[in-house]
């Protein structure tokens, strides 16, 4: 039986997959490195900006400034307060929703409590927040999700997860976590969906209308 939903944060909750993109895109070209943004939705949606930067360092041969990661923060902060804004459906999905519910995300805490402000939707989720600060490994590796349905109080297999990315359906359910798909805001809706049968996942939603549904539907 599903007894607690954790929520991705961004592209499930959050429209801030756009923002997130281009601003990589161009923190990268700036140090030389020219990438799509279609590339980066394909190589990068879901895994920390941290694992990225590595990850393009090794590939290129670079060494990136250090303090890429605080520059990202200041532009994504002045971006969200002019442009973030949830996810379509999201807040009224959440204002009848009744389970527990908690997030699990990537993305660094203060960001995550910024966007929550900024998108009216930190009342429905208060300081129930897991980040990839609180555990040793991101997603794709499966510690977030523990630790998330821990601090909730449930084993992995009572509770469902939202996510939007292959990195982290993938650590949902190495947890041990049931998954549902989300593709509303998807570069590629079709082959995210793909994307995301290929990993077994059979419960992908478009619409967070339907959630309440969906999840029903794991518990029959």
């Amino acid at each position: 039986m599903i007894s607690h939903v954790i929520f991705d944060c961004d592209g499930v909750l959050i429209d801030s997959e756009v923002i997130s993109m281009d601003v990589d895109v161009a923190l990268l070209a700036q140090n030389g490195i020219h990438l799509s943004v279609a590339d980066m939705h394909h190589r990068f949606v879901g895994t920390t900006f941290e694992d990225m930067v590595k990850q393009v360092e090794q590939e290129f041969g670079v060494t990136l400034p250090a303090d890429l990661s605080a520059r990202k923060d200041v532009l994504m902060l002045d971006l969200y307060r002019r442009e973030l804004k949830p996810v379509a459906g999201v807040l009224p999905m959440l204002q009848t929703f009744d389970l527990p519910r908690s997030i699990g995300t990537n993305g660094p805490r203060d960001r995550a409590l910024e966007a929550l402000r900024i998108t009216g939707l930190a009342p429905h989720f208060g300081d129930r927040l897991t980040t990839f600060e609180d555990v040793v490994n991101g997603k794709p590796a499966p510690d977030i999700y523990e630790l998330a349905a821990r601090r909730a109080g449930f084993a992995p297999n009572q509770c469902v997860v939202v996510e939007d990315s292959v990195t982290g359906a993938t650590a949902a359910l190495a947890a041990g976590c049931h998954v549902i798909g989300f593709t509303g805001v998807a570069h590629d809706v079709a082959a995210k969906t793909n994307a995301l049968r290929n990993l077994g996942i059979n419960h992908i939603i478009d619409d967070m209308a339907t959630l309440h549904d969906t999840i029903s539907s794991i518990k029959a």
